[in-house]
C-alpha cells in the first residue's frame, strides 16, 4: 500500500484508562507534520496543558508508527517515552510533579490500518506500576490530511 499523506495532517488520539472501576477518557485533536522516513511514519505535533496562567504550555509529541511498534513521545514539562509492542513491556518513567515514577507498558493488542489519506492505530495495553497492575487502556490514533 502506497500511502498518499500531505505534510500537514490532523492526529486525534483517544484513550480510555480503567483502573478501580473507573474509566478515564482522554481525547485531544491538533494539527501536526508527517513524514514517512525508512519504513516509519513520523508525525510530529504539540499538545496544549493548562499552565495555571492565561497562557497554556505547549508540549511537542512525536508519533513514530511502524508495522509491529508504536512509540509515543513527549517533550517538555512532563517527557515521557511510551513504547506500545505486542508481547513486549517496555518500562520507562512517567514524570509527575513529585518526580518520576517508573512504570511498564505492557501492549496486547495493535492492529495499523494504512489508507491512501489515512492510517489509524488500535490498541490495547495494561500499565504497570512496581510490578503491579495500575490500569487497563485502550488508544485509537488517527492520522489524517488536513484540508
Amino acid at each position: 500500500m502506497v500511502i498518499i499523506m500531505k505534510e500537514n495532517v490532523i492526529v486525534s488520539i483517544t484513550g480510555h484508562h480503567m483502573a478501580d472501576e473507573e474509566e478515564n477518557t482522554i481525547q485531544t485533536e491538533q494539527p501536526g507534520k508527517y513524514a514517512f522516513f525508512q519504513g516509519k511514519h513520523i508525525i510530529r505535533y504539540e499538545e496544549y496543558m493548562e499552565s495555571g496562567s492565561d497562557t497554556p504550555v505547549s508540549i511537542p509529541c512525536m508519533l513514530k508508527i511502524d508495522r509491529e511498534n508504536v512509540i509515543l513521545s513527549k517533550k517538555g514539562a512532563a517527557p515521557m517515552k511510551m513504547h506500545f509492542s505486542p508481547g513486549t513491556a517496555h518500562d520507562t518513567l512517567y514524570q509527575t510533579p513529585l518526580g518520576p515514577l517508573p512504570i511498564s507498558v505492557r501492549t496486547s493488542h495493535l492492529e495499523i490500518n494504512e489508507c491512501e489519506e489515512k492510517i489509524t492505530v488500535d490498541l490495547t495495553y495494561r500499565l504497570h506500576m512496581n510490578g503491579d497492575p495500575v490500569s487497563d487502556c485502550r488508544m485509537t490514533i488517527s492520522i489524517r490530511g488536513s484540508k
